[in-house]
C-alpha cells in the first residue's frame, strides 16, 4: 500500500472498521474458553486473529480507494493514481 493510501487508512479506514466491525478480543477469548485447548494456544489463536483482521481490513480498503479513485476521471480521461 503506498504511504497515501496508509494514511487515509489510519486517519480513516480504521475508524470505519471498529465503528462497524469492531474486533472484540474478549469476545473471541470466551469463545476460546469454551474450548479444551491451553491458555498459550488460545493467546496464540487470538492473535492470529487479530493479524488476520488487520490484513483483510487494510487490503479491502486499499482495493476499494483504488477502486474508487479509478472511477474519478477529469474530463480528458485521465485517471488519478494512488
Amino acid at each position: 500500500m503506498t504511504s497515501i493510501s496508509e494514511t487515509l487508512f489510519d486517519t480513516y479506514g480504521d475508524s470505519l472498521m471498529q465503528e462497524y466491525a469492531p474486533y472484540d478480543e474478549a469476545e473471541i477469548l470466551a469463545a476460546l474458553d469454551r474450548m479444551s485447548m491451553p491458555q498459550d494456544m488460545q493467546i496464540q489463536v487470538c492473535d492470529l486473529l487479530s493479524s488476520c483482521y488487520l490484513r483483510w481490513g487494510t487490503a479491502a480498503f486499499a482495493i476499494g480507494l483504488g477502486l474508487g479513485l479509478s472511477l474519478m476521471q477529469d474530463c480528458s480521461g485521465r485517471r488519478l493514481r494512488i
